[in-house]
């Protein structure tokens, strides 16, 4: 069936538009004239396709799933469990503007993880589950196992975030020292003296000074626009690769780098198995959402060996990426057919265990904030009283 791009005013008087899949455009018309839409215009395209730049933030997605699961499984049809979450105000309005597009696609036929899919901002996780829940005929339990994943991993999120609070505030309070005391205190002091040195850090401090006092307006433009690239870099998926590179340079942070990638693969695993999902499918999807570059390129190995006939346990053994104890609770989940359960209970013992790394780690990281603060402070200090020292001799010549 052809594409076609509508906009419309719908019954709030705000403007709208979307792309379906329809027969023909007296389809499209009619489908939104039932939802109460001004239909404006309404034009054939050549593909759904459109530029994403960012998906839907983690907490959105744990109060979607939880609110959807609880409806769904009380009895609410999904179009109608969609239709009232779209008026919620808890969520944002590009996401609002997600939900009804959903709805729509629903309206024309389109299954749920069909209209999920088309959206292409729902992680491959989501979409799956759906599509096992729907194909099992336990939608509403595929919601409540995707709410219980989404919420373990804002959970650990945010725990790893209040953890880190701390030690990032010293180091943005380090930053703003250093800044005040290069670009506002140095620059007063040494045109006290009516010179400035020709060398050392003085001169390169106060020449920086200079280029900013010229040029702050481009300055400001181009400091926004690095940390505008930054922010959308560190949501691609070659963001990983960075951080990968960044954490081996700290072994306790590779440490504990590699345990969350542990963590979320196991519960990844747990919840697509558990939720029919093929196993060789659900092996790469799970490497995916570990974030983790070498369990993505491994996966492949163990999704093939699997094919093959050999046991999960054995593909994992000769992948070679994880620890002894999740290779024999592996197989006596596959014993015992509670692969589901042993590998959330793997994932909760990961998640344990990262807590206590990133308290570990806060503990080392705090003092070496500190003391690279002190030092830098001290260091500078003493840089300026040897220019004015020097300062001084000349004037007295």
């Amino acid at each position: 069936m052809p594409y076609y791009r509508y906009t419309a005013i719908d019954k709030t008087g705000k403007r709208v538009s979307g792309v379906l899949e329809a027969d023909n455009e007296s389809q499209i018309i009619d489908l939104l004239k039932k939802r109460q839409y001004a239909v404006l215009k309404v034009q054939q395209v050549s593909t759904k396709r459109e530029r994403i730049l960012f998906g839907i933030s983690l907490a959105e997605l744990v109060i979607f799933s939880r609110q959807l699961s609880t409806m769904v499984g009380a009895g609410v049809r999904i179009k109608d469990a969609l239709a009232i979450l779209s008026n919620q105000l808890v969520f944002s309005s590009r996401f609002r503007k997600i939900i009804n597009h959903l709805v729509v696609s629903l309206e024309t036929g389109s299954t749920f993880s069909e209209a999920l899919r088309n959206e292409r901002v729902f992680d491959s996780i989501f979409i799956n589950l759906v599509s096992a829940g729907e194909e099992g005929g336990v939608l509403d339990k595929s919601l409540e196992k995707a709410a219980d994943f989404y919420e373990a991993s804002k959970r650990l999120q945010d725990e790893v975030k209040s953890a880190m609070a701390y030690p990032i505030f010293v180091l943005i309070f380090a930053i703003g020292v250093i800044f005040i005391i290069s670009f506002y205190i140095l620059p007063r002091l040494i045109g006290a003296f009516g010179s400035i040195p020709t060398s050392g850090i003085v001169s390169f401090l106060m020449n920086v000074n200079g280029f900013l006092s010229r040029h702050w307006l481009g300055s400001l433009i181009t400091a926004a626009l690095i940390a505008v690239g930054l922010i959308i870099f560190m949501k691609t998926r070659f963001s990983m690769y960075l951080k990968e590179l960044l954490a081996t340079l700290f072994p306790p942070a590779a440490k504990l780098r590699n345990m969350m990638g542990i963590e979320r693969f196991c519960r990844t695993l747990s919840v697509l198995t558990g939720s029919g999902v093929l196993l060789t499918k659900a092996v790469e999807m799970a490497a995916a959402a570990s974030n983790n570059p070498r369990l993505v390129k491994r996966s492949k190995l163990v999704s093939d060996r699997v094919k093959e006939g050999a046991s999960l346990r054995q593909a994992m053994i000769e992948a070679g990426l994880f620890p002894q104890i999740v290779y024999e609770l592996v197989g006596t989940g596959e014993e015992t057919g509670k692969l589901e359960e042993v590998l959330a209970k793997v994932a909760d013992f990961y998640e344990d265990q990262v807590r206590v790394g990133v308290k570990k780690l806060v503990s080392l990281i705090e003092p070496m904030l500190i003391a690279g603060v002190g030092g830098f402070i001290a260091f500078m200090a003493f840089t300026m009283y040897s220019t004015i020292f020097q300062l001084q001799q000349t004037i007295g010549r």
